[in-house]
């Protein structure tokens, strides 16, 4: 499609391209319209006015392709095979798996533009798919190719497992948001896995999945069938391709038994239906199930037993006993009568925490398209914002800015030692020498030091912040998106003490820093009292002065050469009395702009020259804008 205008974009359809079937949701993007106030999602009609179709496919020799259930029209039948359960984690875009899957897409996609032809043009809309969560960021790439192969405007893909949360969360009447903080799990039930995925605030999601997925209790009915029908092996010796359409018989008679399970289900299948052949003209089979006789099925073939298995090995072994408080069963083959009470007593939870959407069949499409419309409507921020996390983290801004403030801080808690010492030298009513005066200012310049230094996480917080204000803005612009259409997402917050960065051990970090500073600020010491003070009393010894110690022809030795030092010594130990400290004070009230630019440039070379407490503090930056990475990963805002 070239570069997309997104703001052009009027509506996103999500698609859930599943093993065992399919269907698809529409949302308005409706740009301008409060968050509050946007229309809900809308399911499409897949055909037959049914919002679900089975993945099949059917395409004959002259090109022409069939889905959903026309792929087993009889007729259809006659001409070639229909595939089914072909779905599956790509490798090759080249591969006939492949190729059938995007053969498949394009004609979903042809079957939903020609049903919706007023409402969508070739440039309105975006799709986007959905994707098992067990498959990998280079297998998602590569389907994502598959669609966009296929013709499909694509936005973008989201994982089934994140489509869920968000699904169960936008209908508030699942409570599933008050769950996700203490620890939830989607229970997706699909045609080919059963998937778990367990989220809390303060974990990743993990996900795990399991080769029991319910296509095996058609295979069972149809099996169980063939057992006691010659007339079903006979059909299958000259009819082999044709047993998927027996399968798909099967498979609706499962979903009958399910849909009520009170009621007793009777099928009966003619092969004259969907096939001229003589011999078999008269040859019919039946599939009858009585209220609960298929469970009792499945669970003497040991069926039932591999999900607990799954469910049991899942919270022993994957997420190792972590607290379950809510489950949100999706799936079409989720609403199977025995799975809440397995889910409950594998687990521990009261079925009152197990919830399940309206129509399963449809959750994944219609979080799809949820999760696309949030994603737009806040700017794709996923990327933009791990993009900017990580120019900060590779980065010395931060650093720069920490050095700015905490130099600054150094610099105004020390030219007010200064000034106040000088001050108190002038009032005192004793007398005090300059060499008094000297000692008392680097004295009280070091103490001042020693109090600035413990504020220096406050210094790379406040760096932090001034630094990530627009990244924190976007989190919290898309935390209130979200959050308005039923989510209870949590609110990471970038703070030194709130950051979880894993085995770091922040606290420990920032103080050793604090440590190397306030140890090195011994050496400042001297060089910014010697450096400013020490050079404006020279200053003062050579000019204004100079009478001190009685006469100019002196001075010249004692401040340019080392043969007079006693006499300098001398003048230093002077005691000055009342007037003469005035005097001192105001020549160096003459020289404070002079002495609090000394002062400034001695602090930032003091700091901003040593290279390990430069590393330290980027280090710590580093481990702590990864900790918020975390973090917004964990509250969904940063996708894969």
């Amino acid at each position: 499609m070239g570069i997309i205008d997104k703001k052009k974009i009027e509506y996103v359809i999500g698609i859930d391209l599943g093993h065992g079937e399919t269907s698809a949701a529409i949302c308005p993007l409706q740009w301008d319209t409060p968050v509050e106030q946007l229309d809900p999602v809308k399911d499409l009609e897949m055909g037959g006015n049914k919002k679900v179709i089975p993945s099949a496919i059917t395409i004959l020799d002259n090109g022409n392709a069939y889905i959903g259930d026309s792929a087993f029209n009889p007729e259809i039948l006659k001409q070639a095979d229909v595939h089914v359960c072909f779905k599956k984690a790509p490798k090759d875009i080249n591969g006939e798996s492949e190729k059938l899957m995007m053969r498949f897409m394009q004609e979903v996609y042809r079957r939903i533009r020609e049903n919706n032809s007023a409402m969508l043009t070739d440039d309105n809309h975006l799709v986007y798919i959905a994707t098992p969560s067990g498959w990998d960021k280079p297998t998602q790439d590569l389907y994502l190719l598959m669609a966009k192969q296929a013709g499909l405007p694509m936005g973008g893909i989201t994982k089934e497992s994140r489509a869920a949360f968000v699904r169960a969360q936008h209908d508030v009447t699942s409570g599933l948001g008050k769950y996700i903080e203490k620890g939830a799990v989607v229970f997706d039930m699909g045609s080919s896995t059963l998937d778990f995925t367990y989220m809390t605030s303060n974990s990743k999601l993990i996900d795990h999945g399991y080769d029991c997925g319910a296509s095996f209790i058609e295979k069972t009915i149809f099996k169980n069938c063939e057992e006691n029908s010659p007339a079903i092996r006979r059909f299958e010796e000259k009819y082999n391709r044709l047993t998927p359409y027996l399968l798909f018989e099967a498979r609706k008679v499962k979903e009958q038994v399910y849909f009520d399970p009170t009621l007793k289900v009777k099928k009966t299948i003619n092969f004259e239906d969907f096939i001229d052949d003589e011999d078999f003209e008269d040859d019919r089979f039946k599939m009858v199930f009585q209220p609960k006789e298929l469970n009792a099925l499945l669970e003497q073939v040991g069926y039932i037993k591999k999900i607990e298995d799954a469910a049991r090995d899942f919270a022993n072994n994957h997420i190792h006993n972590a607290p379950i408080y809510g489950v949100f069963l999706t799936g079409g083959a989720s609403r199977m009568d025995f799975i809440k009470p397995l889910v409950s007593r594998c687990w521990n939870i009261p079925e009152s925490q197990i919830y399940r959407d309206q129509d399963p069949s449809l959750t994944i499409s219609q979080g799809v398209a949820e999760v696309a419309r949030d994603d737009l409507r806040t700017g794709g921020m996923d990327k933009e914002l791990e993009d900017a996390i990580n120019q900060l983290q590779n980065s010395d801004t931060i650093y720069n800015t920490f050095i700015d403030k905490f130099c600054y801080a150094l610099w105004d808690r020390i030219t007010d030692e200064v000034g106040a010492t000088v001050t108190a030298f002038r009032d005192a009513e004793e007398d005090y020498s300059l060499m008094e005066l000297q000692d008392a200012i680097t004295n009280n310049v070091q103490e001042g030091i020693n109090e600035v230094v413990p504020n220096l996480p406050v210094c790379i917080q406040d760096a932090i912040t001034e630094n990530t204000q627009d990244i924190q803005s976007k989190v919290e612009r898309i935390i209130s998106h979200y959050s308005s259409q039923g989510m209870n997402i949590p609110k990471p917050k970038l703070r030194i003490h709130e950051i979880d960065t894993g085995d770091v051990n922040m606290d420990d970090v920032i103080n050793s820093i604090s440590e190397k500073i306030a140890s090195e600020s011994e050496n400042w010491t001297g060089a910014i009292v010697g450096g400013a003070i020490g050079g404006a009393i020279a200053l003062l010894l050579g000019g204004p002065l100079a009478w001190i110690i009685g006469g100019a022809a002196l001075i010249g030795s004692w401040i340019f050469g080392k043969s007079d030092e006693e006499k300098k010594l001398d003048a230093m130990m002077k005691d000055l009395d009342k007037g003469e400290r005035a005097k001192v004070f105001d020549s160096i009230k003459d020289q404070w702009e002079k002495i609090q630019k000394d002062i400034d440039e001695s602090v930032y070379k003091a700091v901003s020259r040593n290279s390990e407490i430069k590393q330290s503090i980027n280090c710590a930056v580093f481990q702590l804008l990864q900790g918020y990475k975390e973090s917004l990963k964990k509250a969904r805002i940063l996708i894969d």
